[in-house]
């Protein structure tokens, strides 16, 4: 039936249909919004599914305002090319997926988010495949660790959430030496702070929801490596379908554009209260990448770029003097989550290591007493006024 002789209800379904927009420039990236395309014929539809040819048939494979922020991410930490994710953990899990499979083996720091550990610990061995946790400090630990199966190494530059630091380049060469794959988990040291890749990370993860959204507005995940490596993690996210959808990767575009600046201010502000909270009679000790006498000093110099706007530090006393400072802030939120415009505190012991032994969390630091400050964009007297009044109450 020809288009003008359609009824009513037709023709409200079939406007806008197959609209050609390829003649349409904006500043921004529209949001397509669409679960599968139209192509030319049948054939072509067939190519592009096997990959014959470029194009989109489903949006669980490609969409253009993902692919967008995947190729945006990839200038970020300099690597060919990028995949997004629903979230972090998605991310973590499909490329942890694609390169292990049963009997394989990972040496991992222990030192690393609470949500990795309890996938490493807890559900990697239902599919045979196992984890020796190490202190990403102690090298001879670290080699001491590597099986012939070994086939992952997994660490973060800065440890979520006691900021230990992971020579990344002595990792490098002890993954290249076993011919396994450097995962390199970059949610505390976006670029600028830090660019895996460049350092020799195989792949970079990051947790989108953190400093690259920057708003707490948003959950993904992204992974970034060369073609070769992300052509293996690819089939893993097509399977599962762990897939971004078109408006968060709208705004995660949006939140990259500010990270520069967000970072930098951070960073500084971050830097001066690690710097305050150091000199309080309430606060015993503080755990930051950027003090002069962190033993980790000259690499974190080394290595970084700065040091990005997390800290922590362990109250003078345990839950109960953790519990009454975070209960007495005013300016700083206490919530999960990082690298918002907003100050966010968390308590590890009880959040995002909840799921690890007391035994487990003691051997990393995170103690009942430790407390994890992500520095947003407030006015930093604002900051330690609230952070004073708030330790003045234990």
């Amino acid at each position: 039936m020809e288009q003008k002789q359609w009824h009513l209800l037709t023709k409200i379904i079939k406007t806008g249909e197959g609209l050609d927009l390829s003649d349409i420039r904006t500043p921004g990236v529209p949001i397509f919004q669409t679960s599968n395309y139209l192509y030319e014929d049948v054939d072509s539809g067939t190519d592009i599914l096997l990959s014959k040819k470029p194009g989109h048939i489903y949006a669980r494979y490609t969409n253009p305002t993902v692919d967008t922020l995947n190729s945006i991410i990839a200038t970020l930490e300099g690597t060919d090319t990028a995949l997004a994710f629903a979230s972090g953990m998605a991310a973590i899990t499909s490329t942890i997926l694609a390169y292990c499979k049963a009997g394989d083996h990972i040496v991992s720091s222990a030192y690393i988010y609470g949500g990795t550990y309890t996938l490493f610990q807890n559900q990697l061995s239902r599919f045979n495949i196992e984890v020796t946790f190490v202190d990403p400090r102690d090298h001879v630990a670290i080699a001491g660790a590597v099986q012939k199966n070994t086939k992952v190494f997994y660490t973060e530059p800065l440890a979520n959430p006691t900021l230990i630091a992971s020579d990344i380049s002595f990792w490098h060469d002890l993954a290249r030496k076993q011919q396994a794959k450097l995962v390199i988990d970059n949610t505390f040291t976006p670029p600028p702070i830090f660019q895996p890749a460049t350092a020799g990370a195989d792949i970079v993860v990051h947790s989108a929801t953190k400093y690259l959204g920057g708003h707490s507005d948003l959950i993904g995940g992204l992974v970034c490596g060369s073609n070769q490596e992300i052509e293996i993690v690819r089939p893993i996210m097509k399977t599962f379908g762990p897939t971004m959808a078109p408006i968060i990767a709208w705004l995660l575009i949006r939140g990259i554009r500010t990270l520069g600046v967000r970072i930098e201010r951070q960073n500084e502000s971050a830097k001066s209260l690690a710097s305050f909270l150091s000199g309080h009679r309430r606060v015993k000790k503080v755990f930051y990448a950027g003090l002069k006498d962190n033993p980790q000093f000259e690499l974190s110099q080394k290595q970084f770029n700065g040091y990005s706007g997390m800290l922590a530090f362990e109250v003078d006393g345990g839950w109960h003097e953790a519990k009454t400072v975070m209960e007495n802030l005013k300016t700083i939120l206490f919530t999960v989550s990082l690298g918002d415009v907003s100050s966010l505190i968390s308590h590890p012991a009880s959040t995002s290591h909840v799921y690890l032994s007391e035994e487990e969390r003691r051997k990393i630091g995170v103690t009942d007493g430790l407390l994890r400050l992500s520095v947003g964009l407030e006015h930093i007297d604002d900051l330690k006024a609230d952070l004073d009044n708030a330790l003045s109450k234990i």
